[in-house]
């Protein structure tokens, strides 16, 4: 299997596992670590909107600045993470699980 995502199709029925994503959860890991001292407001949210579509609610930048401008910085490298949130997007098991096994990491801190 490649670990470049930018190649990868995430079949209809595919299911989510993290060991065959290591770059994606690599670049998880570095973000998580960099972030572990800014303020957890809508951390998740922040996050999973921003590598998912780009976009963030006014309510989360207000509530946590520090994140939404440096996650939005382009100063953590995300590419593979977004790559593979744009790949699964028809599949909706494998977002959900990907979504959650993200959650999953943020909240549970450093890596």
């Amino acid at each position: 299997m490649s670990n470049n995502i930018n190649s990868t199709i995430i079949k209809d029925l595919e299911k989510f596992s993290p060991a065959n994503y290591p770059k994606a959860f690599h670049e998880l890991s570095v973000l998580n670590q960099g972030i572990s001292h800014i303020a957890i407001y809508f951390k998740v949210e922040i996050i999973i909107s921003y590598l998912k579509d780009h976009s963030l609610k006014t309510d989360w930048v207000e509530a946590n600045p520090a994140l939404s401008r440096i996650i939005t910085s382009g100063f953590f490298k995300t590419s593979n993470l977004e790559s593979l949130f744009e790949s699964c997007r028809n599949n909706k098991a494998f977002l959900t699980d990907f979504e959650n096994h993200i959650s999953k990491e943020l909240l549970a801190g450093r890596n």
